[in-house]
């Protein structure tokens, strides 16, 4: 799964104006201007381009030094404040994914998804958001979490197993503190395995490795969204996601129940 950390932007995505939400036009505008002179391969960042807003960037690989940057800006946003969340970001190490989102579900923050939101990113800062955004021609892209199947694995030491435990029952526990289906990601491992039930809804001339959730199975799983400017079909997805290049893998628009 950890591949998919790999994938690079091809294209800066076009902005417009959101509505129904809190974020300042002015401050959306310097957070996107900024991410879209950053290459791919720049390190994690965190800048706060409003007294309420932070912009992460983290097309690379999350680090502890861009967690601690996002939790100490998060920390200087005054209490009663709700903090806004512009983030973009490629996912990474599943704990540090859930220290944000911790702080997210902290400060009931909106987190607003711009370009591309995949793997913990949509896992542990998406679904923590109090208010959910998807900005225009962005995508929200699951492949899984922290499941039992991971400590199966032939070359898992013991010492591994036990990591892979206390991740499982700390991402079950943040689950239950978000409000969200507790067995989502034992579900969608499914994926990644075999299953004509579930992949007969999903395109046959591809490998899934990525979901896009719509926003009726979201609110179904505790997730609702606030606003979605981007794809609402598979159609619409393919033609977002063939703007990232050819390394970005197959994803599937999904848009039935979720449930084991």
């Amino acid at each position: 799964m950890l591949q998919y950390l790999l994938l690079l932007f091809a294209l800066a995505l076009p902005s417009a104006a959101m509505a129904n939400d809190s974020l300042d036009p002015a401050a959306r505008e310097r957070c996107l201007a900024w991410m879209n002179t950053r290459d791919s391969r720049a390190p994690a960042e965190v800048r706060t381009v409003a007294p309420d807003t932070l912009c992460a960037d983290f097309t690379s690989d999350l680090t502890a030094d861009s967690r601690d940057a996002f939790l100490a800006q998060m920390a200087r946003i005054p209490a009663g404040v709700t903090p806004q969340v512009i983030v973009r970001s490629l996912g990474g190490d599943v704990d540090l994914g859930m220290d944000m989102g911790d702080a997210i579900l902290d400060r009931k923050a909106s987190v607003h998804a711009y370009q591309m939101c995949a793997s913990s990113c949509a896992n542990y800062l998406f679904l923590a958001a109090h208010t959910r955004h998807v900005m225009p021609g962005s995508v929200v892209l699951f492949h899984g979490g922290m499941v039992p199947r991971l400590k199966r694995g032939r070359s898992v030491t013991a010492e591994g197993r036990k990591a892979i435990q206390a991740s499982i029952e700390r991402q079950d526990a943040f689950l239950r503190r978000a409000a969200v289906y507790p067995r989502l990601f034992e579900w969608m491992d499914r994926l990644n395995r075999p299953n004509f039930m579930v992949m007969r809804y999903c395109p046959a001339d591809r490998r899934i490795t990525l979901i896009q959730l719509s926003d009726t199975v979201l609110a179904g799983i505790g997730a609702p969204v606030a606003s979605n400017e981007g794809p609402r079909d598979q159609k619409a997805l393919d033609a977002a996601l063939s703007q990232f290049g050819p390394n970005v893998g197959g994803g599937c628009y999904w848009d039935h129940p979720v449930a084991l």
